[in-house]
């Protein structure tokens, strides 16, 4: 068996007992609850967590795709519909490897047993490194007492997975990461929004749409993370945006601060006095300054997360460990700098960093307790020896540390020092005085004498030249045999007593993680910093929790877009608020931007919650709980469901899940089926929503009966759409033969205007699109024609009987909810 990829997913499964690994469940379970834990080997931090899901595993779904395991354990038997999303994930194009284990390899308490003995043994280990005499300090024991209670805590699916995954890591010797308590994190908290797999793929926050790359994607956009562990905690704050106003306020401080000290910096060259003005300016330019010259030490170094995982799986090279421990006490010491609370005497009472937030990540990053065993571990190697990969010379041992490696050295001394008095004797028996050994192609010590000497019979020749013949005597043999075997024992003891190092750093790298993930946070801020400094983005403001739902964005921008575009992109307006108009019903031309800006409020209200500033010119904003999508036309062969049936999965999620509290964003619903049911199924789930989940929504449709709406939601509802210029008359229908109509030159031209103006569009030029696509002429005159005589009977058949009609969308509408909910 293989070593263990960057991460192991363990496990997924319906918990329904069935004879085979994937049992069809028709009906599906009322309530599918899928666990897993994830511990990636190479960063130590553990997610787990069980939750609802519904019987399209749309939960499963969206765990995948943030988590993005390359390993995956599967508890078997597995329900149908877990299966078909776990076989799509785990393809044969994925490079994701599968193993298998039976849910029922555990008795009963069986999986919380295996964990407590790991638990109690390693307990045991820090106890007996306690009582030897080594150069560390121990701490308290309250991480892993803290890691049991936390254990004996979680859901009894969730410890089964925990259980299997020590059972799987065991093989490799990485079962000592579940120990690691502190790195416990469930799969989404109280103060984090859950994103659905749907709204991340239709909003292209991890990767585009096209290519499935990041080309394109939010996360490239944003990204200006230094380190490779900043980068990891940056895609997690973007797909669990904070649902927590104060939380985010806290990060919109800091990012606030970090900017100011921007600005201030190149107002420093431009002060000519030295007053409080300038002392102040001094102190302030410190944080940017700082900041940036840790970021850019630890993006050249190692990645010391990856590093304080490897050192703690006893992996690390010892100069990997020294380049690691290093970093972290060369960034922790410039973090101190902030912390002086002095910049001179003039502005004594000023302190650097005001930022809550910001002061507790750089307190914990440069905490004095982290930088003493950093200096401390660092004092018991010998960094040349270590860059050299020289394991014998590695340790600076003494008594008291590490002994048996300081006799193991005092032994290869004294062999040597044995080795080198028998030159003392050959000079006086050869009555040679300046004899001395000599080292030729690897062998050493040689006793170098002229070809016509006459030496004992017993001295063995090893190589010669034409005047000389070089001798080893028995004496030199049996000493050099005795060097040898010091310096192997010696050898021994070292890699022993590395191997032991590595073990006793258990003990710190709780606080060494803490320490790496501050790093990681302020690496992020200050991401968030560059990107709102370079493209001219402001702080969003957050209304109080009792206050109505709303979203004002003036002059927003879609972050993406804007990115590629520059100066060319329009921006946009969107005023919504729950005690007036709080639904958008967006129509307009295709391609004439409707998407884009629907796409546009998702990803403001979304970064604006990770911490971001926002791309406009002002926004208010009330917390979302959630982000709801649906967008575009997909269907998945794999998993058996068609293009309608993706849209009835997610519009059933969104239903199932949105509140008062969520954003809602619709786009173009129905248009997987037939006009009449499309219209149907679009009106009913907008009534819905308005009704009974009087949520923020945006509804994006080509369907003008859906504008009826707005007689029943007077002063709720608005509808707007996408503006254009038609600079040419375009083409007319006439009774003429196609070849003979002057008109068929002349196809017209629209000019999109992609600013959104209030009134529903009265048509969607579809056409165009055929055109901008090089479709033939005749081919469009034609359609026209046909476009035309349809129209006319569809206006003929329902322009009188259009109550009847949303009789019929009502009816509809209930069977469809019968089979949702």
């Amino acid at each position: 068996m293989g070593k263990p990829k960057q991460q192991v997913l363990s496990r997924f499964f319906s918990p329904k007992p069935a004879p085979s690994s994937a049992t069809p469940d028709p009906p599906p379970p009322p309530n599918p609850k899928p666990s897993a834990a994830n511990p990636p080997v190479s960063t130590g931090e553990v997610v787990h967590g069980e939750f609802m899901d519904t019987a399209s595993r749309s939960g499963l779904e969206a765990v995948l795709l943030g988590l993005a395991p390359v390993e995956v354990i599967l508890g078997t038997p597995l329900t149908f519909a877990t299966e078909k999303v776990m076989t799509a994930y785990v393809g044969t194009a994925s490079n994701v490897r599968v193993e298998r284990a039976s849910c029922f390899c555990f008795g009963e308490s069986g999986a919380l047993a295996e964990l407590m003995t790991l638990f109690e043994k390693s307990v045991d280990n820090t106890s007996r490194v306690e009582d030897d005499s080594q150069p560390m300090e121990t701490n308290d024991d309250d991480t892993n007492l803290c890691g049991i209670e936390g254990v004996m805590a979680m859901p009894e699916l969730v410890v089964q997975a925990l259980a299997l995954s020590v059972r799987y890591l065991k093989v490799f010797g990485m079962e000592r990461i579940i120990c690691f308590g502190s790195s416990f994190r469930p799969f989404s908290a109280d103060t984090e929004m859950s994103l659905s797999a749907n709204t991340l793929q239709q909003l292209e926050v991890l990767k585009n749409n096209s290519d499935g790359t990041i080309e394109g994607s939010l996360f490239q956009t944003m990204n200006n993370t230094c380190t490779a562990f900043g980068s990891r905690l940056f895609r997690n704050w973007l797909t669990h945006p904070l649902c927590d106003r104060h939380l985010i306020c806290a990060r919109h401080d800091a990012v606030s601060e970090i900017s100011e000290s921007m600005g201030s910096r190149h107002s420093i060259n431009n002060l000519q006095d030295g007053g409080d003005g300038c002392c102040t300016a001094l102190a302030r330019s410190d944080l940017s300054t700082i900041l940036s010259s840790v970021l850019e030490m630890l993006g050249k170094s190692l990645d010391i997360q990856r590093g304080i995982t490897r050192i703690f799986h006893c992996k690390a090279t010892a100069k990997e460990f020294v380049g690691v421990i290093q970093s972290i006490l060369t960034a922790g010491k410039q973090l101190q700098k902030l912390f002086l609370e002095d910049i001179d005497s003039v502005s004594s009472h000023h302190k650097p960093v005001h930022s809550s937030l910001l002061r507790r990540l750089i307190s914990t990053a440069s905490s004095s307790t982290v930088l003493n065993t950093a200096v401390k571990l660092l004092s018991c190697l010998n960094k040349d020896a270590a860059d050299q990969g020289d394991m014998l010379n590695l340790f600076v041992a003494s008594v008291d540390h590490f002994p048996e490696v300081a006799e193991g050295h005092v032994n290869v001394e004294m062999a040597q020092h044995k080795l080198d008095l028998l030159i003392v004797e050959y000079r006086k028996q050869l009555g040679i005085r300046n004899l001395e050994f000599k080292t030729v192609a690897g062998s050493t010590n040689l006793i170098e004498l002229p070809v016509d000497r006459r030496v004992p019979s017993n001295w063995i020749k090893i190589n010669s030249t034409k005047k000389t013949i070089r001798y080893h005597t028995p004496e030199i043999l049996k000493n050099l045999d005795n060097l040898l075997l010091a310096k192997e024992e010696l050898a021994v003891i070292c890699r022993s007593s590395w191997h032991k190092f590595l073990e006793d750093f258990g003990k710190y790298c709780v606080q060494f993680q803490a320490a790496v993930e501050s790093l990681a946070a302020l690496d992020c801020l200050y991401s968030l910093t560059v990107l709102a400094k370079q493209n001219n983005y402001v702080r969003p403001i957050f209304v109080h929790e009792s206050a109505p739902s709303q979203i004002h964005i003036k002059n927003g921008r879609h972050p993406v877009l804007e990115s590629l575009l520059g100066d060319n992109f329009v921006p946009n307006d969107t005023e919504l608020h729950a005690d007036g108009e709080y639904c958008q019903i967006v129509t307009g031309p295709n391609m004439g931007g409707k998407s884009c800006y629907i796409r546009q409020v998702a990803l403001i209200t979304m970064i604006a919650q990770v911490g971001s500033f926002v791309p406009a010119s002002s926004a208010m904003l009330h917390v979302v709980d959630g982000i709801y999508t649906r967008m575009g036309a997909s269907d998945s062969i794999q998993q058996g469901t068609s293009t309608f049936h993706e849209e009835m999965n997610e519009t059933s999620n969104i239903l199932h899940n949105c509140s008062s509290r969520s954003l809602v964003i619709i786009d173009e619903l129905g248009r997987g089926t037939s006009t009449h049911d499309g219209v149907a199924i679009a009106y009913a789930t907008l009534h819905y929503l308005l009704k009974e989940k009087k949520c923020i929504s945006i509804f994006v449709t080509h369907y003008p009966r859906t504008l009826d709406i707005q007689r029943e939601f007077v002063g709720s509802v608005g509808a707007y759409h996408v503006s254009y210029l038609v600079t040419k008359k375009l083409l007319e229908v006439t009774d003429k033969p196609l070849e003979t109509s002057p008109e068929s030159k002349d196809l017209g031209e629209i000019t999109f205007l992609y600013k959104l103006v209030a009134g529903a569009s009265d048509r969607s030029f579809g056409l165009n699109v055929a055109l901008l696509a090089q479709v033939s002429h005749a081919y469009i005159q034609c359609f026209m024609c046909c476009g035309s005589s349809k129209y006319g009977l569809i206006f003929n058949c329902h322009g009188v009987g259009s109550n009847g009609l949303l009789v019929l969308y009502f009816v509809f509408f209930s069977n469809f909810f019968m089979h949702v909910f």
